[in-house]
């Protein structure tokens, strides 16, 4: 993820975002209509719902890490960490795509995240060391780091020498020449992210204009990013 500078959607995503307007409803006596006054303005929770794959290692490694960052980010810093210090809140992130007049690095914090694991699809290797190439599909069998022969792994389970073969060497899983357990993820899955768009008291007080919003100029400018 650091090569592409955060998470890169391998398919356009659904976006939803919803703003409102929100007002007060007053019932007159004898009366046939509320008289609506208006109390505040909000944006609301944004969904946004994608479709990822994995057709190789190199996805595989990808999709891996995109599934572990977003666990990251729903989590505050604590225990142990010195810097930042313990207490401080999960990290912000911004949502860039379709334009500047679309998502201009909208500031915003991940609330949930749901992945859908279905057991209807296959499911691929990932690599403990992300190394491979795109196109490359990495097993144990073709791992230089790894000591492990599946086909006398095998033979060695029917206890049955072949050829003058002496039996292979049982491994374990805490065997430290060859490489750690795999991990699996499946080759088409659904991840679900909702989050809060974040506007700072600053921007609020000394840099939101109606006018200016309304032109464009706050949701595309260069600095600190698109103002929902």
């Amino acid at each position: 993820m650091r090569a592409t500078g955060g998470i890169v959607f391998p398919y356009t995503p659904s976006i939803q975002v919803t703003y409102a307007a929100h007002y007060d409803p007053t019932e007159l006596t004898h009366s046939n209509y509320k008289i609506f006054q208006y109390k505040s303005s909000s944006v609301d929770t944004i969904n946004i719902t994608c479709d990822f794959t994995a057709q190789d290692t190199y996805e595989a490694n990808y999709l891996l890490a995109v599934i572990h960052f977003l666990r990251s980010v729903t989590k505050m810093f604590y225990g142990q960490d010195k810097l930042p210090k313990s207490g401080t809140p999960p990290p912000l992130c911004y949502l860039t795509g379709m334009g500047e007049y679309q998502f201009n690095n909208h500031p915003l914090v991940v609330s949930t995240f749901t992945m859908n694991l279905p057991n209807e699809v296959d499911y691929i290797r990932a690599t403990p060391n992300p190394s491979s190439p795109p196109g490359v599909n990495q097993s144990a069998a073709n791992n230089k780091n790894n000591d492990i022969d599946p086909a006398a792994d095998r033979k060695f389970g029917s206890c049955v020498p072949e050829g003058g073969e002496k039996p292979p060497t049982k491994f374990t899983s805490n065997n430290k020449g060859g490489t750690v357990e795999p991990t699996y993820v499946p080759t088409k899955m659904q991840i679900q992210i909702n989050a809060y768009p974040i506007v700072t008291r600053n921007d609020i007080s000394n840099k939101f204009s109606l006018r200016d919003y309304a032109t464009g100029a706050l949701i595309n400018r260069k600095s600190g990013g698109g103002m929902w």
